[in-house]
């Protein structure tokens, strides 16, 4: 059991592997269009470069995320700092099984939030 997280863990760093939340072999990844928005500026995440994915489950690293069947989200940010957002990737059948702190493929970005 230990090796078989192990391996989980290793597949997450370089996001092309299998995921315990779906059976695919997927590719995850995104931008930011401004890594260094203001209070309550529009920023938009764009994952087009990811593959086979049925749904984003985009978490902000403010206490909001969101799912979207969409490769693409805006979200403002109400407060000034550091935030690190993360891409997660699900299905219908495992959303309530992966979320954003669980299993599956991640990608993070950093943010810093101006006043």
């Amino acid at each position: 059991m230990f090796m078989k997280h192990l391996s989980l863990s290793i597949a997450a760093v370089c996001l092309i592997a299998f995921s315990s939340c779906d059976s695919n072999e997927v590719k995850l990844c995104f931008k930011a269009d401004n890594p260094y928005p203001k209070v309550n500026e529009r920023v938009t995440f764009s994952a087009g470069c990811s593959e086979n994915i049925q749904l984003y489950h985009w978490n902000f690293g403010d206490g909001k995320d969101t799912v979207t069947k969409t490769n693409t989200v805006d979200h403002r940010f109400e407060y000034e700092g550091y935030y690190e957002v993360t891409l997660h990737n699900t299905t219908e059948a495992m959303v309530d099984h992966c979320p954003p702190d669980g299993n599956g493929r991640v990608a993070r970005a950093s943010i810093e939030v101006q006043p």
